[in-house]
């Protein structure tokens, strides 16, 4: 394993840099695999980039892939694909379900959570939850430590019920987009797509602690990173 990284300021070229030397050495290496990692809003662009520079104007051994993108790709290698991914408006619907299963024990959000929009609130709080690994036990941790504000106290108990809910009813059978790195960090080891690739990472600006430990992992077994 080896880790390298291109600097420079921004509009310095680092990016062109890179899909260069990548084109370069993936027709120079044809038996090597080479996966470019950007986020998901990058994904086409970056593919049409790297074909508009390619000379063969194909891109037979690089691969553009979001982290998810990924994980499917490697689930899939390892025999681990079985989970129902739940897509946004999936999750919507299971958490309004939640809610009204749980509306006795909600004494803040309860009486909002059929006001328009407030699910979808509520949903992009459990998916940073499960993004930044808070799990129900840190909740519990945060409530006791507020115990002297009594109106935020309440309203975390009822992001616990809630929280808590909705991973019972994920359990093993489903998992959701922000779950699959997680899944993904536990049998990154068996891939051995990933063992010998030259992996880049390009455009993002920050990275979740479950993207962190994704990168770590990648630096662990492939054999080179930029």
């Amino acid at each position: 394993m080896s880790l390298q990284f291109i600097m420079g300021p921004s509009g310095s070229g680092k990016s062109h840099y890179l899909y260069e030397w990548v084109t370069t050495e993936s027709l120079a290496h044809p038996e090597k695999n080479y996966i470019v990692l950007v986020p998901e809003q990058f994904t086409l662009q970056t593919q049409r980039d790297f074909v508009t520079m390619h000379p063969r104007k194909g891109i037979f051994n690089i691969d553009v892939l979001s982290f998810q993108r990924l994980a499917f790709h490697v689930l899939e290698e390892v025999g681990e694909s079985g989970r129902v991914v739940l897509e946004e408006i999936g999750k919507n619907i299971v958490l309004r379900k939640l809610a009204k299963e749980h509306e006795t024990e909600l004494t803040v959000l309860g009486r909002n959570m059929k006001k328009l929009g407030y699910i979808s609130e509520v949903k992009s709080l459990i998916s940073e939850l499960i993004q930044y690994q808070v799990t129900p036990e840190l909740l519990e941790e945060m409530i006791k430590n507020s115990v002297k504000q009594d109106l935020l106290v309440k309203k975390l108990e009822d992001v616990q019920v809630l929280y808590r809910a909705f991973l019972e009813y994920m359990g093993k059978e489903y998992v959701t987009s922000d779950q699959v790195l997680q899944v993904l960090n536990e049998v990154l080891e068996r891939s051995e797509k990933l063992r010998d690739a030259i992996i880049v990472l390009d455009g993002f600006t920050a990275f979740n602690p479950v993207q962190l430990r994704l990168v770590q992992g990648l630096c662990k077994i492939a054999k080179k990173v930029y």
